[in-house]
């Protein structure tokens, strides 16, 4: 257990003292980030879908999310005004989760790289919520309007979203396995092992400098922070009951309590108007990302 728990505490930790001393600047920090998200994340999430098996399970487990993030953020609208005065945040603090940047590498250090397509199938539903719903919400609350071609912008300049739609496409269709079978196939594969194999590391580094936890926000933040914690722990009951079967491999299993454990998506701090706002997203984004450490090293006790 502790080999696969120390390594995960060293890079975040690392991340963090690179921070605190200054060896990475906020600059090089999003220069790390940019690279993994706009490259080697969306080469490992194509990979991951494209050598799924899609079946009847797969479209429950889609749906089955689906319903489970529009609950969760419905009940974000309506308990809006119990966290004043940054209500306005909750539903999208409450629903949503960030896979890719940390799901992701926890997962595969519990169950290894080879079975990440589980936790990207769990992810499917997030990826559709977060482009369309999630975001054309938070843009309208930001701006005071809705604004299609804005979302339809993000969406289409995001190649996250491409590569889970590439990966679904080529997967679905079988194109991918007779890809790999070809005589290009092993220089495909030699070339994906190379740019994913330090995504890992990356991308807990990037966590580690990232983590913020302002004292004087600390208070204001637990609040949304809680009610997230008993919103998405009744959810992920409901989400295994559901699922029934569908979760009865171990792997499986795994990649959907851990996933029910993620952070709302990093993506809100990008949305914060004032100064005030950040410092509140920014806490408690790093507040539900400790939780979700501390899931990840209670599964490993039980796994």
């Amino acid at each position: 257990m502790l080999s696969k728990i120390a390594p995960v505490g060293l890079m975040i930790g690392l991340g963090f003292f690179c921070r605190k001393k200054n060896i990475i600047s906020s600059e090089g920090n999003h220069a790390v980030k940019t690279l993994v998200t706009t490259f080697m994340l969306p080469v490992l999430l194509f990979h991951a879908l494209a050598t799924a098996v899609y079946n009847g399970d797969t479209l429950k487990i889609v749906l089955v999310m689906l319903l489970q993030l529009s609950v969760t953020f419905g009940v974000g609208m309506l308990l809006r005004k119990h966290v004043t005065p940054y209500g306005e945040f909750l539903p999208f603090i409450l629903s949503g989760f960030e896979g890719g940047m940390i799901g992701y590498p926890l997962y595969s250090v519990i169950c290894g790289e080879e079975n990440l397509s589980k936790i990207a199938t769990v992810d499917i539903a997030n990826t559709m919520f977060v482009f369309t719903i999630f975001l054309a919400v938070l843009m309208a609350q930001v701006s005071g309007k809705f604004k299609l071609n804005a979302m339809v912008k993000n969406v289409l300049h995001s190649t996250v979203f491409w590569g889970v739609f590439a990966g679904i496409f080529l997967g679905v269709s079988g194109m991918f396995s007779r890809f790999l079978a070809s005589s290009v196939g092993s220089i495909y594969l030699s070339a994906e092992e190379m740019m994913t194999s330090a995504v890992s590391a990356c991308i807990l580094i990037v966590v580690g400098f990232e983590l913020n936890l302002k004292g004087s926000m600390v208070k204001a933040c637990m609040k949304s922070v809680l009610i997230r914690l008993v919103l998405q722990t009744l959810a992920l009951a409901g989400v295994m009951l559901l699922l029934g079967d569908v979760a009865s491999s171990e792997e499986m299993r795994i990649a959907i309590i851990l996933y029910g454990f993620m952070p709302p998506t990093y993506v809100i701090s990008a949305y914060s108007r004032k100064r005030e706002d950040g410092e509140y997203l920014s806490t408690t984004l790093s507040l539900y990302t400790v939780i979700s450490i501390i899931a990840f090293i209670v599964i490993n006790l039980f796994y």
